[in-house]
């Protein structure tokens, strides 16, 4: 392929891609403060996301892993896709600390705050020590994201991705680092620590709950279907026809991802410009 497509392909075309995270950054948030407005937490932009269920490890975790996924990863992943401005970041330390926010703690979190709902709900088993339960996808999840901020931050200075040793000790060229690399360095091992702390938890909470977990009453069996009582979270959950709810605080969010995403994107495009000499 041409160098004009890969340009094209990666920097116009990239931006398609931020459509798509803007998309979903917009209708999963939304729809979560839809079914909050219609329960009746309409009080300011967001009072339903105050009020939303956060001592729930299914809640909890499923957004933090959303927020790590459009934040962190969707702007990262668009800085790194964009072919230009990737000169400054391809092999460094940015590409495992984008990833680490997409794949870990955007993905991985995300299956993991839904076990929390799998082992009651299809395993029939009552989650063990539940205070650990609702510590667990913070603890995992607020870790990983830092982690992953600062594996960026150390990649943006030029860290290696693939060297053992950053500060190539013993060769007869070697190369200062700033104060600034050697300390996110550390802080990725202090919160890689604290989030392996965090997996091992989520192991020990589910495969403990499904060992040793109090067996669930699945309750008695009818051939006669249950209708959704008017007030429940189910019920707040689905709409049908023209009842359209407004989601203000959703588009707030969404446009603070964008502006968050501009600025970094420019950001990123004046180091760029500070490396045009070197040619």
């Amino acid at each position: 392929m041409s160098a004009e497509w890969k340009v094209l392909n990666t920097s116009y075309f990239m931006y398609f891609a931020v459509m798509a995270s803007m998309i979903h950054g917009f209708t999963v948030p939304g729809a979560i403060e839809a079914a909050q407005r219609r329960r009746g937490y309409t009080n300011g932009l967001f009072e339903w996301l105050r009020k939303a269920p956060w001592g729930n490890p299914v809640f909890s975790g499923m957004f933090i892993s959303l927020v790590s996924f459009g934040f962190l990863g969707g702007i990262s992943g668009v800085v790194l896709g964009t072919e230009q401005i990737n000169m400054l970041m391809h092999n460094t330390f940015y590409v495992p600390g984008h990833f680490h926010t997409t794949v870990v703690t955007g993905t991985t979190l995300a299956f993991m705050s839904i076990t929390f709902l799998l082992v009651p709900v299809l395993f029939r088993r009552e989650l063990i020590l539940p205070k650990l339960c609702q510590i667990q996808p913070y603890l995992f999840g607020i870790s990983m994201s830092i982690l992953g901020l600062v594996m960026m931050g150390a990649g943006t200075l030029g860290v290696s991705r693939r060297h053992w040793d950053m500060a190539f000790s013993g060769a007869p060229f070697q190369y200062e680092w700033p104060g600034a690399a050697y300390l996110m360095m550390g802080l990725t091992g202090i919160f890689g620590v604290i989030a392996v702390i965090g997996g091992g938890l989520w192991i020990l909470l589910i495969v403990g709950s499904l060992l040793f977990g109090k067996k669930l009453d699945g309750g008695k069996v009818s051939d006669k279907p249950t209708p959704i009582p008017v007030d429940t979270q189910a019920a707040s959950a689905v709409a049908h026809g023209s009842d359209h709810q407004p989601v203000p605080g959703t588009v707030i969010l969404a446009l603070l991802l964008f502006v968050s995403f501009v600025l970094y994107y420019f950001v990123n495009w004046k180091y760029l410009s500070e490396v045009w000499l070197l040619s």
